[in-house]
C-alpha cells in the first residue's frame, strides 16, 4: 500500500482528466493519443494522483490495467469534477464572447414601454444567449436602487451629475398637447395655454416627472394648472382623451403610433409656456465588470 505524503492537498485537475481519459481509452497509450502527450507523462501524472489518494488506482493483470476497488469508488467523482472543470471552462470562454451572461438595468416608464423594446431586440439579435432583466418606473425609484447597487445602470430623466457614475444624453423628447380627431383644435398645430382653462386637462399624477416639467413651466410663465384627471399611465392618459373626456399632456414619444392611425393629434402650447423638452439619460458606474452590461450600454448609447 501506498502511503499519501500530500492527503490534506486537493487533486490536480489535469491529473484527473488523465484519470479517466485512462479508464475511458482502455489503456496508458491510447490516453496519451486522446490527450496528445507522451505516455511517460501519463503515467507520471497517474503516479502522482495515486501518491496523493494513498491507494493504487489500477491493477495490473497480464498486459491489461484494471480499476482497482479505490480507483472504481473515485472514477464517477473524478468525472463530475472533469465536466465541472469542462463546464467552467466553456462558460468561462462563452462570457468572453458574451454568449451567455446576465444583465439587470432600470429605465422610466416612457423609455421602457416605448424606446427600449428597439435597442432590446438589436441586442438579442447580437447576443441571443444574454438574458436581461428590464425593470421600469419612476426615475427617483430607479435612481435609488441604482445607487443602491440593486440595478447595473438606469435611464433616467431629470439626473445630475453623481460622483462615480457617467452619464450620457439616450433621448431628448417633448410635452405635447393629445386632443381627438373630431376636437376643435385638432388642425391647429399650436394653441394659447390660457385656453386650457376651458377644457377638461389630463395630466400624470404630481410627483411624476411629467408633472413637474409642466408645472414648473407653468409657474414660471404665471399660468396655473388645473387638471381635471390624473392618471399614473400613459395608455390611460390616451385612453381618456380619444373618450372625448379632456385634452391630455404626454411625451410626443407616446403617441408616435397614434398619429400614424389618425386617432389623435398633437399641438404644442405657444408662449409664454412654449416648448416643454423631457432629457433622459443613460445612467451607469464609472466602473462596469459585467461584460454584458458593458455591450448593453454601448449599444444604448450609440
Amino acid at each position: 500500500m501506498l502511503i499519501s505524503k500530500n492527503a490534506t492537498k486537493l487533486p490536480n485537475p489535469a491529473a484527473l482528466r488523465v484519470f479517466v481519459t485512462v479508464v475511458e481509452e482502455g489503456g496508458v497509450g491510447r490516453a496519451a493519443l486522446a490527450l496528445g502527450i507522451t505516455q511517460p507523462a501519463v503515467s507520471q501524472y497517474l503516479r502522482t494522483l495515486e501518491e496523493q489518494v494513498g491507494h493504487p488506482l489500477f491493477e495490473r493483470q497480464g498486459r491489461h490495467l484494471v480499476l482497482s476497488r479505490v480507483g472504481e469508488a473515485l472514477l464517477p467523482e473524478a468525472r463530475r469534477v472533469v465536466q465541472a472543470l469542462e463546464g467552467f471552462q466553456r462558460v468561462s470562454q462563452a462570457m468572453g464572447r458574451l454568449e451567455l451572461g446576465e444583465v439587470t438595468f432600470g429605465a422610466s416608464t416612457t423609455m421602457a414601454t416605448y424606446v427600449v423594446p428597439t435597442f432590446l431586440k438589436r441586442f438579442h439579435q447580437e447576443h441571443p444567449g444574454i438574458r436581461v432583466h428590464l425593470e421600469s418606473g419612476s426615475s427617483e425609484r430607479l435612481a435609488e436602487r441604482l445607487r443602491m447597487g440593486e440595478l447595473e445602470f438606469a435611464i433616467l430623466e431629470g439626473v445630475e451629475g453623481w460622483e462615480g457614475y457617467d452619464r450620457r444624453l439616450f433621448y431628448e423628447d417633448e410635452l405635447v398637447l393629445i386632443v381627438p380627431p373630431e376636437h376643435p383644435w385638432a388642425n391647429r398645430s399650436t394653441v394659447p395655454p390660457t385656453w386650457l382653462a376651458q377644457e377638461s386637462l389630463v395630466v400624470r399624477k404630481p410627483g411624476s416627472m411629467t408633472w413637474r416639467v409642466l408645472e414648473r413651466a407653468f409657474e414660471q410663465a404665471g399660468l396655473e394648472l388645473k387638471p381635471t384627471f390624473y392618471t399614473d399611465n400613459n395608455e390611460v392618459t390616451k385612453r381618456l382623451v380619444m373618450a372625448g373626456a379632456g385634452v391630455g399632456i404626454v411625451s410626443r414619444v407616446v403617441i408616435q403610433p397614434n398619429l400614424k392611425v389618425g386617432n389623435l393629434r398633437a399641438l404644442r402650447l405657444e408662449e409664454p409656456v412654449g416648448e416643454l423638452r423631457r432629457i433622459f439619460w443613460l445612467v451607469y458606474p464609472r466602473n462596469v465588470a459585467n461584460p454584458a452590461a458593458q455591450a448593453l450600454i454601448a449599444l444604448l448609447g450609440s
